[in-house]
């Protein structure tokens, strides 16, 4: 047979499988930085930003590709230490994984927008391909909607 569907192993993991929790993810993170960045944080604090820092990263991955995924796990590692990582430990870590998403989300925009004009170009060569095809009965013929007159009535 050689219309065979497609495996699913033929088909390329999506980059991002739920788009609205990542961005829930990241909206997160910057409301979180946001209210971080002008107190003071002891060390339970910290303890606590790097437990949902840690969090999240686990959440990410089960909406990221695995190679997204380990292009993110890269940089974001601060955080895994077994002691209570530093304030900027924490601000940095959550600074550089907001930075990321923020970038991935712009680059996912890029890519929608890239697949919507190729469609709208497909769309527009599919038009003009068809008032270029003559309809039955050559350039000259009698449309198809109007009925042929045949008898000596109206």
């Amino acid at each position: 047979m050689t219309d065979e569907e497609p495996t699913p192993e033929d088909q390329p993991e999506p980059a991002v499988s739920d788009p609205a929790k990542l961005i829930r993810l990241g909206t997160m993170l910057q409301t979180l930085m946001a209210e971080v960045r002008g107190a003071d944080t002891d060390e339970e604090s910290r303890r606590l930003l790097a437990r949902i820092h840690n969090e999240t990263m686990d959440e990410l991955g089960t909406v990221l590709s695995s190679d997204l995924m380990e292009e993110l796990s890269e940089f974001t590692s601060c955080c895994d230490a077994d002691g209570v990582p530093t304030e900027a430990e924490i601000r940095v870590a959550q600074a550089q994984l907001v930075g990321w998403l923020q970038g991935l989300l712009q680059g996912l925009q890029a890519s929608v927008i890239a697949q919507q004009a190729a469609a709208a170009r497909q769309f527009q060569q599919l038009a003009a391909n068809r008032r270029s095809i003559p309809g039955p009965g050559g350039p000259g013929a009698r449309p198809s909607s109007l009925p042929e007159q045949t008898g000596t009535y109206l």
